[in-house]
């Protein structure tokens, strides 16, 4: 190699050693500790037993999830529970709404604010449930709340302090400062 040829090769050598040493610091905008790993907008999600079934579908206006917590965000979700009768397979259908939800652990799903439980099929004593906060087991389709209460059917109107329900089993139970209107009207 001649002179004239290795002028542009040391040239390029001395300039790639002064940008390794003198590169500027430049800082590139960092993310926050605690990041969601996804956002997304316009959420519908199906979830199956282990034989198929259709077990509950959840809607969400929008979700942000957040890994490290292991913990879900959910914009106006509204959960649909469909629950089979053993013996008859007939199939009653809930629907739950609320304006937050916290999904944490898998199953443990907190609703806050405006909490409606509504039976779409109507073939159950209890039609609706309203409170303010109220916690949901996705997996034993059971829910429970502290806040005070108020379910009503076609002919009864209760309001407590504390709720435990079962879907599955069609089992409920207010817990406290229970005040009880029946109907003796004709449906």
């Amino acid at each position: 190699m001649n002179k004239r040829q290795s002028i542009p090769f040391i040239a390029l050598l001395i300039a790639f050693i002064a940008w390794i040493y003198v590169k500027p610091d430049v800082e590139f905008p960092s993310l926050p500790d605690h990041h969601p790993s996804y956002i997304a907008d316009d959420v519908k999600s199906h979830h199956y037993d282990e034989f198929g079934f259709n077990d509950y579908r959840v809607f969400a206006e929008k979700m942000t999830n957040y890994p490290e917590t292991d913990t879900t965000f959910f914009e106006n979700p509204k959960i649909i529970f469909y629950t089979k009768d053993k013996n008859s397979d007939s199939v009653t259908t809930w629907q739950l709404t609320s304006v937050e939800g916290t999904l944490t652990e898998k199953y443990n799903l907190l609703l806050s604010g405006d909490v409606l439980v509504e039976n779409l099929s109507k073939d159950q004593l209890v039609q609706t449930m309203s409170t303010a906060q109220a916690t949901v087991q996705l997996d034993s389709k059971e829910i429970t709340s502290s806040k005070k209460v108020t379910w009503t059917g076609p002919q009864v109107k209760q309001e407590g302090v504390g709720l435990w329900a079962s879907m599955v089993t069609e089992e409920m139970k207010l817990n406290s400062n229970i005040k009880a209107v029946y109907l003796n009207e004709p449906k």
